[in-house]
């Protein structure tokens, strides 16, 4: 059985730059994943396309993630898994994992670490970042998202009955941000 870690945060937080500089622990794209298996269902080949998807299939999006987890919680290790506590979808907004989705992780989910970073530097980050379409949010949008990613956490930590890290992740911080992360990784797995 794997010993699994929820990393998450808001985009431009900088989760997947921290897992980049984590050992001890193999790090998993939600993301990358959805992608292949979006891929395979709708067509779609760029994963900031599946976002804009919306809610439009509701029961084929559930099969989906819940294939993708199914497969990732058979793997064996330390498991970093890089992900979203919600996503933006238009103007709304849709929980990164149902309640059933974390009815399959529960007993290998060891903790839930929330990588964050000050709203302005967020939007500095998307901006910056030329690799991705990010969404144009303003500073109040992504505040608003930066609150409601840590309501959800707060409701997948009591769901899965593990500790929540809260780890900042400021301008000129990822070495020590990755230190911290990795720390945590060590003590919990």
């Amino acid at each position: 059985m794997s010993s699994l870690f929820l990393v998450l945060g808001t985009q431009g937080a900088g989760k997947t730059t921290t897992l980049k500089g984590v050992r001890d622990a193999k790090t998993v794209s939600i993301g990358t994943e959805m992608l292949n298996a979006y891929s395979k269902a709708t067509g779609i080949k760029d994963r900031d396309e599946t976002r804009k998807l919306g809610i439009l299939d509701v029961k084929r999006d559930a099969r989906i993630r819940n294939g993708v987890l199914r497969r990732i919680s058979r793997m064996s290790g330390t498991i970093a898994l890089d992900t979203h506590a919600s996503l933006k979808t238009g103007d709304g907004y849709f929980a990164g994992f149902s309640f059933a989705d974390l009815d399959m992780m529960r007993g290998a989910t060891k903790a839930i670490i929330y990588v964050d970073a000050p709203t302005k530097q967020i939007l500095e980050r998307r901006k910056r970042d030329k690799g991705r379409r990010r969404e144009n949010d303003s500073e109040e949008e992504i505040d608003m998202h930066r609150k409601l990613n840590l309501a959800f956490t707060a409701i997948y930590a009591m769901r899965l009955q593990v500790p929540v890290f809260v780890v900042d992740n400021p301008n000129g911080a990822i070495r020590a941000t990755q230190k911290r992360v990795q720390e945590i990784i060590s003590k919990m797995k």
